[in-house]
């Protein structure tokens, strides 16, 4: 369940739309349209495709990886969220706890680019920030971790163009599957950033069109949801959707993000007012998040 609140003027609204339904590229083309009614025009494309035979599961299921990024949610799981929770095999639960704080932290454009200098490898915008979250939160919870505990991040990948035959441009539906990057704790903080680039990178360039029907069966068969558990985190980038464009006939939004999450392994990208530069949205254990703030101020 995705929340959206945009704030035009003196006033504020607020979206709310379903996974299950509409990915992050599909629900800002629906809210683009929206405003196009909003301000007495027609709809933006000529035609919407919502037909989801192309991505449906195959018959009989043919599960080819090992989807570690993914795990059945039982039914009865009640256990809190807390990244350094060891002992937690299960996602946690949308709640609301005042054992967290939320802030937002901003990477301007230079700082994003000393990032991707200090990568060595080339590397992209995201790979670079994501790797460098991902140290950074573990080097806060490291007295917590055993050295040589695995860690891991997932994050978000559009499969529009990655599966054969690609999805057409029209389509409106959930196309988005979730990738991810396993390592030892001790080496991801000990090693140089490059090390945690290399690990996204290898993370995105595993997402092929096999890989995507494997993800597709076994979702099918096991009805599971992203891993966000035993220590490891979701990253969602929101940058380069237009949520900032949206006119409702009373100019464009100062603000267009999240109102609140109940998941607090969830990570956000998100754009700046400025149009330079990533705002990243998150949450952590207060006594974590103080040392956090140290942690990320380290490029």
């Amino acid at each position: 369940m995705k929340v959206t609140r945009f704030k035009c003027g003196g006033f504020a609204l607020g979206f709310m739309t379903n996974h299950a339904i509409l990915d992050g590229k599909s629900a800002s083309e629906m809210f683009q349209n929206l405003a196009s009614i909003c301000r007495g025009e027609s709809l933006k494309p000529t035609f919407i495709n919502n037909n989801r035979t192309s991505i449906r599961a195959r018959t009989p299921p043919q599960i080819n990886f090992p989807h570690k990024e993914y795990i059945k949610l039982s039914k009865t799981s009640s256990l809190p969220s807390s990244f350094t929770s060891q002992n937690r095999t299960s996602p946690s639960p949308l709640i609301f706890s005042d054992k967290y704080t939320h802030k937002l932290f901003s990477f301007p454009s230079e700082t994003l680019k000393q990032l991707k200098q200090k990568a060595i490898i080339t590397c992209s915008t995201f790979e670079a920030i994501v790797a460098h979250i991902w140290r950074a939160r573990t080097k806060a919870s490291f007295k917590n971790l055993i050295p040589d505990q695995e860690t891991t991040v997932l994050f978000a990948v559009d499969v529009r163009d990655k599966i054969s035959p690609p999805l057409p441009k029209s389509f409106a539906g959930n196309a988005v599957i979730t990738a991810f990057a396993t390592a030892k704790a001790c080496d991801l903080i000990q090693k140089p950033l490059s090390f945690g680039v290399e690990m996204v990178k290898q993370g995105r360039e595993r997402i092929t069109s096999e890989y995507i029907r494997s993800v597709i069966d076994w979702l099918e068969v096991y009805k599971g949801i992203p891993a966000t558990c035993d220590g490891a985190f979701y990253v969602s980038a929101w940058w380069k959707l237009p949520f900032g464009e949206i006119d409702l006939g009373f100019g464009k939004p100062k603000h267009a993000g999240p109102i609140v999450s109940g998941n607090d392994e969830f990570v956000l990208l998100l754009g700046s007012r400025n149009g330079e530069g990533i705002n990243v949205w998150m949450g952590l254990e207060k006594g974590v998040m103080e040392k956090f703030l140290d942690c990320v101020c380290e490029i």
